[in-house]
């Protein structure tokens, strides 16, 4: 028990400055409300995408890459999930990844110009990240699909169905937590040193390994809200033909709401302030 009260206490005491960061800075929300408007923005594009105005645009791509179905009603609330998820990847790139530099600015008490003059490194994070978590999750379930099609026995006693559905469900999860804890102390050390691209990334592999169950628990607790949304994603289906079409619209703006306005500001915040508090130590 004496191992786990230190761990509880500096949980306590991140979550405390966090909420304080927040309550006496109220500057350092603004970069979340941004992101999550330029994501609201880009989700009403998306779902107009059928329209006459913008079918010369988003027609051909949806064709070529889902089918023409996914042009018509109702089953173009089918593919807007997937849309929306591709589309926060791209702005997390290109727009979030300064914005949470100009966030972690803003807890530091740093200029803004930081950010701005290490965009460049601030992409390569972010994008490295969504890489490798696109890539990481879609290939466990390439693997999986493949391997029950070629009728392995060794896990077929837990059925395809186990596998392909909680199993696979959970891993995604557990990958997300890695992945991030992984890099999560990057651009905080961008923000506050004067490392390269290359220290910071290892300077955060570091800490993170220094600090990983903190780390786990900052980064996963947060990701716990967001696993109503994906059970409903991942029922859209039923949820059309069982209420209507347009719930999958007001699904996708509660995912903005959850992921971008409470989960990405608890992880960031509370990340950077246990960053800057285990370097003074």
């Amino acid at each position: 028990m004496e191992t786990t009260k230190p761990s509880k206490s500096r949980f306590s005491k991140i979550i405390t400055a966090t909420v304080k960061t927040i309550k006496d800075t109220p500057a350092v929300y603004t970069p979340f409300l941004i992101f999550a408007a330029l994501e609201f923005i880009t989700l009403i594009f998306l779902f107009l995408a059928p329209r006459k105005f913008l079918l010369p645009l988003m027609g051909p791509p949806i064709r070529t890459l889902w089918g023409e179905q996914f042009l018509h009603y109702p089953s173009n609330f089918l593919l807007l999930p997937k849309l929306a998820s591709f589309s926060r990847m791209g702005l997390s790139v290109i727009f979030g990844s300064i914005l949470t530099g100009i966030a972690i600015a803003k807890v530091y008490k740093k200029p803004d110009m930081i950010a701005v003059k290490k965009y460049t490194s601030l992409f390569l994070i972010v994008f490295i990240v969504t890489i490798l978590f696109y890539f990481t999750v879609n290939s466990l379930e390439f693997f999986l699909q493949n391997f029950f099609l070629q009728k392995q026995a060794k896990l077929l006693f837990l059925g395809p169905h186990i596998w392909m559905g909680p199993i696979l469900f959970v891993s995604n999860i557990i990958l997300a937590i890695i992945i991030q804890s992984a890099f999560v102390y990057a651009i905080p050390e961008l923000i506050l040193g004067d490392k390269k691209f290359f220290q910071a990334i290892f300077s955060s592999l570091k800490f993170c390994v220094k600090n990983l169950l903190i780390t786990a628990v900052l980064t996963g607790i947060p990701m716990l809200l967001y696993i109503p949304i994906i059970v409903l994603n991942n029922n859209s289906a039923l949820l059309i033909t069982k209420m209507f079409p347009e719930i999958i619209l007001l699904i996708c703006i509660t995912s903005i709401i959850i992921s971008s306005l409470i989960i990405d500001p608890f992880v960031t915040i509370s990340t950077a302030l246990l960053y800057i508090d285990g370097r003074k130590k």
